[in-house]
């Protein structure tokens, strides 16, 4: 076969013999295929992308004089020597390639342009103009794989490249940049766009925290704060005494992006308490934002909060609000909820002139660890004060614009999410965010024209709006998932209407998903003489178009949000499903979706097939739709005349038992998450999934490394067991294994089974990896807790060189949350103890037969828990029971210690673990779950009750528990002491006796003697009162013999 003769423009590239040779035929090229994509296509076949990563390794880089941490004097760059133009051309060119379309992307990477790029992203090493292209070729790059074909695949490994090791340095360094070139402005704004866009697994988000990229983030951000005024009064003079106040930093410069600031932000410290506690902590924060109380000048400020106190529309706090909260209108609160049983107490609301006094000066006073004890604050909560950044995130949000209020909406929700905001705050995001974000969602939400739906491109101002509208719905779910109040004010905003007419909307058919072919004179090489190029001169899939891709992507928000709304009131559960969302979400569940049909269409039995694969009017789901749509399914669930009516209707068992044998673990995490409610004793859909094999399946899930996919197997086996028949009862413990069973509720998973755990896991990833991945030195997530880190904070010391108490005891915090996130031990440890709630579950609800409209006989209670006893053994039983009630120390003789809740074993200056010991007290959940087993027990015939009363030990740990907290606990043991003192019949009279009489030796009679008369909770009170009442009738019947 005959070689097609190269371009000119290549063979000039590759017989340069200087660099000035070598950059005129590199602009050459570069004016060639700028905004020709066949002649990109037709150089790429040529080899030409070898050539250009063979010039990126080959150059030799230009000397430190050059980099970008010199500023620039009268707006002029520093002039490039010729390696660094030849560099920089070839750079652009490849960015030009990125921007030809996913396509591009297959050669790009099998030409390891990525490790060929990153070296040239340092800007301590390289000049600004260097820097800036390598970050756009980056950014090209990744909004091509945005639209491509596989586009999860695609993004993943630029993110698992991006953020080596050596990388994270570079982008801290860029955004610690000090300077306001427009240029420099340009890279941060590019760095915080590929974060935004790349950082979603939990191994990235802790490598950006811990290498410095989220304080240099956190500065940037109280730079806005500078620059619009808004620090808070006599931050100044409080950073002195903390040491923090050469951490205000400058004003940020015109050119800076608030938005992708927020953005970034927002992607590292979601779904996590250690990482939001970080950047609360981070110094340029406290520094801006330190907690003052504050008094404003002049007494109108203050007017609406003093009327609003007097009239008992705001809680009378000993801590005042702060100089932010006088940013946000005054919002009236709810009087606090009293306790179960207390009356609410009876206060007096200050004289108008008490208030009026408050507001003549203007003052403010700090309110750290610092201040006395002894002074009027002694009574105030000693939990640590809000941060002013939440009310002035808040204050953003009314004051911005578009994406700067959908970003600072983002990043307030993930703190608000972790905890960090006060319990009034609630009514101000419900007053003043939430509406502001339907808004958005409604002006926003516009036609999308038929041109615009073939485009390959698209113009700015369409894809801002496309932005927002993509993130504006998964940002008001995070908000309203299980927050009753929040859910109020959506719902009186019309997001239910709203989310139902994106998720239908989403369902549009779409004209077009791929860009129209190219027409060509030339003729295209065939598929033989393609396939036997190298994979760096190979095209690969073409990529969607952006309207499709904005249409997947609306698809998976309007999910979450239909999953959010959905959790906790059942009346908007029953306005989604009159909205019609079950069509679309049974639909979601399908790889390839078909048309949403209501149940009257078609017969449930044909559900959940799919679409044909040859007809695309309705997309593809990729893996993350599928998810959002397994959790909308399992909040929609949670209703149980929605399982037996809609969810039955348009037949969703078959879709969801189908992924539970998807190729990808986290599908069949989310897919056993939803059926926890499908197979519940309300669900009709259970018979249906038992006949498909659903206790194999379950079976088989748990006894997945998965932990996930373990305990949601176990859980919803607990589900199913409950209202099956003894026969297939039996049938699934024999799936199950019982001595797997006996192993999931006994197994505590220690540290050193975690560590081989996660480095077998890691043995398994990195066995994928390439060599220059290794080389980059990737970071390990599942080490973060081993690596040497310490808290930027610790290093700052105020006058005489002391570090505030303030940062000693965020240090402390920072330590223990970090500790409960990262360490795997400790992640094993709380995975195992929620394996174990559910495995007790199972057996509890194993023994618990169904009634059906009648009582169950003893005999069949009588015949399970001898089967279970033959399976498991007796005894072993009752030491597994016993065991979980004992109080457990673990990490003692020295190892290293996982201590959680506070401060404790660890050092509070550095923190690094120590060597003390940890002491584990039984969880409540488990001890009622054991406690009901027994109750169980003791229903059947009376030969069992004597045995669980000849426990002695056993029932001594168990009385330990009547002074239980849980109320749940206590109310568990009253039933088994009704249950043990039961009299089956006359012939159990005397045996009867001899247990009460047991049981009050113990002294058990006493103890429900006394929650009988004081016990808070009405539901235990009742049942102490029934279980002593048994407990003395067969005493005074012996009596009486």
């Amino acid at each position: 076969m005959a070689r097609l003769p190269s371009p000119p423009c290549l063979a000039q590239i590759q017989a340069a013999g200087t660099c000035s040779e070598q950059a005129v035929a590199l602009r050459a090229l570069r004016d060639e295929i700028i905004g020709h994509v066949q002649r990109k296509e037709e150089y790429v076949q040529h080899g030409i992308l070898d050539v250009l990563v063979e010039i990126l390794q080959s150059s030799t880089r230009s000397p430190k004089r050059s980099s970008g941490k010199e500023p620039s004097h009268a707006g002029q760059r520093p002039v490039l020597a010729e390696d660094e133009v030849v560099r920089l051309l070839a750079l652009q060119l490849l960015a030009g390639f990125a921007n030809g379309g996913s396509a591009f992307l297959a050669p790009l990477q099998a030409a390891d342009v990525i490790p060929a790029i990153l070296p040239a992203t340092s800007p301590n090493d390289n000049p600004p103009q260097v820097v800036l292209a390598a970050l756009r070729l980056l950014s090209s790059m990744t909004a091509s794989a945005r639209v491509a074909q596989d586009a999860e695949k695609t993004t993943s490994h630029l993110a698992d490249v991006l953020f080596s090791a050596r990388s994270l340095e570079a982008l801290r360094a860029i955004l610690s940049q000090d300077s306001p070139d427009l240029g420099i402005q340009e890279q941060k704004r590019l760095v915080t766009g590929l974060i935004t866009r790349l950082c979603k697994t939990t191994k990235d988000q802790n490598a950006l925290a811990e290498s410095g990229v989220l304080d240099a983030l956190a500065t940037l951000l109280a730079s806005f704060a500078v620059a619009r005024g808004e620090v808070i009064p006599g931050a100044e003079a409080l950073g002195r005494a903390d040491g923090l106040v050469d951490f205000i930093p400058r004003p940020a410069p015109p050119g800076a992006d608030l938005a992708s600031v927020l953005g970034a932000l927002s992607s590292i410290i979601v779904h996590s308490r250690y990482r939001s506690y970080l950047l609360l902590q981070s110094p340029s924060i406290l520094a801006v934002f330190p907690w003052a109380e504050f008094t404003p000048p002049a007494p109108e400020t203050r007017a609406a909060w003093i009327a609003l106190e007097m009239h008992g529309l705001r809680p009378i706090r000993p801590r005042g609000p702060g100089a932010v909260d006088f940013l946000l209108p005054a919002i009236p609160l709810p009087p606090p909820k009293p306790r179960p049983g207390e009356f609410p107490p009876l206060v007096t609301s200050p004289s108008r002139e008490a208030l009026a006094a408050n507001s003549s000066l203007s003052s403010f006073r700090f309110t750290g660890v610092e201040q006395s004890r002894g002074e009027a604050d002694d009574e105030e909560d000693s939990e640590e004060p809000e941060s002013p950044l939440i009310p002035w995130l808040i204050h953003l949000i009314r004051t911005t614009d578009d994406l700067e209020r959908v970003m600072a909406a983002s990043l307030l929700a993930s703190l608000f999410k972790a905890g960090f905001t006060s319990p009034d705050r609630d009514q101000y995001l419900a007053l003043l965010v939430v509406p502001v974000l339907c808004r958005l969602l409604s002006e926003n939400d516009k036609e999308v024209p038929a041109p615009v739906q073939r485009a390959a491109t698209v113009d700015p101002e369409t894809a801002l709006r496309w932005t927002i509208m993509e993130q504006a719905p998964e940002v008001l779910a995070r908000f309203v998932g299980e927050n009753g109040t929040l859910q109020k004010a959506a719902a009186e905003c019309g997001v239910i209407k709203l989310a139902a007419k994106l998720l239908k909307d989403s369902y549009a058919p779409h004209p077009v998903q791929l860009p129209p072919k190219l027409w060509s004179a030339n003729p295209e090489r065939s598929n033989g003489e393609i396939k036997e190029l190298p994979a760096s001169r190979q095209l690969g899939l073409p990529g969607r178009v952006p309207a499709y891709s904005h249409k997947i992507q609306m698809r998976e928000s309007a999910l979450k949000l239909v999953a959010a709304m959905a959790t906790l009131n059942h009346a908007y559960r029953d306005a989604l499903v009159e909205a019609d969302v079950a069509a679309y979400v049974v639909e979601s569940l399908a790889p390839c979706p078909g048309r949403p049909k209501s149940s009257k269409d078609t017969p449930a039995t044909e559900k959940g097939a799919g679409a044909d694969k040859d007809q695309p009017p309705y997309g593809l789901n990729p893996t993350s739709v599928i998810i959002a749509a397994c959790h909308a399914t399992r909040t929609l669930a949670r209703g149980p005349s929605i399982v037996r009516t809609t969810l039955q209707d348009h037949g969703f068992a078959m879709p969801v038992y189908q992924l539970l044998k998807h190729p990808d673990p986290d599908v069949q995490v989310a897919a056993s998450s939803a059926v926890i409610n499908l197979v519940s004793n309300v669900s009709p859909m259970a018979k249906t999934l038992v006949d498909a094999g659903i206790i194999q399946t379950l079976c088989e899930h748990a006894h997945s490394l998965n932990p996930g996919l373990r305990l949601n197997a176990l859980w919803a086996l607990k589900h199913l067991v409950a209202d099956l028949d003894n026969h297939h009862r039996k049938k699934c413990l024999e799936e199950l294994e019982p001595g797997w069973l006996v192993q999931l509720i006994s197994d505590d998973r220690l540290e050193e089974e975690a560590r081989a755990r996660a480095r077998a896991e890691r043995r398994c990833t990195d066995a994928d990896e390439d060599e220059d991945m290794e080389s980059e030195g990737a970071y390990d997530g599942d080490n973060d807790w081993q690596r040497d880190w310490t808290w930027p904070g610790l290093g700052i010391a105020g006058p005489g060189g002391v570090v505030s108490p303030r940062l000693q005891l965020a240090s402390a915090k920072l330590a223990t949350l970090r500790d409960a996130e990262v360490n795997p031990a400790r992640r094993a440890r709380n995975d195992s103890l929620a394996i174990q709630e559910q495995g007790l579950g199972f057996i509890r609800n194993f023994l618990l037969l169904p009634s059906h409209g009648q009582p169950p006989s003893p005999s069949e209670l009588h015949d399970m828990v001898d089967y279970l006893f033959t399976e498991i053994g007796q005894d072993r039983l009752f030491a597994i029971l016993a065991d979980k009630l004992k109080v457990r120390v673990v990490n003692a003789f020295g190892r290293r210690s996982t201590a959680s809740g506070s401060a404790r074993g660890r050092d509070a200056n550095n923190g690094n673990a120590s060597s003390t010991t940890l002491v584990l007290y039984p969880q409540a959940r488990i001890v009622e779950s054991l406690t009901y087993i027994l109750v169980h027990i003791a229903a059947s015939v009376p030969r069992h009750r004597q045995l669980v009363v000849a426990q002695t030990d056993l029932l001594k740990l168990l009385g330990a528990h009547l002074g239980s907290k849980d109320p749940g606990v206590r109310r568990a043991l009253c039933q088994l002491f009704t249950n043990l003192t039961w009299v089956e019949d006359n012939g159990d009279t005397q045996p009867c006796a001899q247990r009460a009489s047991e049981l009050k030796r113990l002294g058990f009679l006493a103890k429900l003697e006394g929650m009988e008369q004081g016990d808070a909770d009405l539901g235990v009170r009742e049942r102490a009162r029934a279980a002593i009442d048994q407990m003395k009738k067969p005493m005074l019947k012996d009596a009486q013999w």
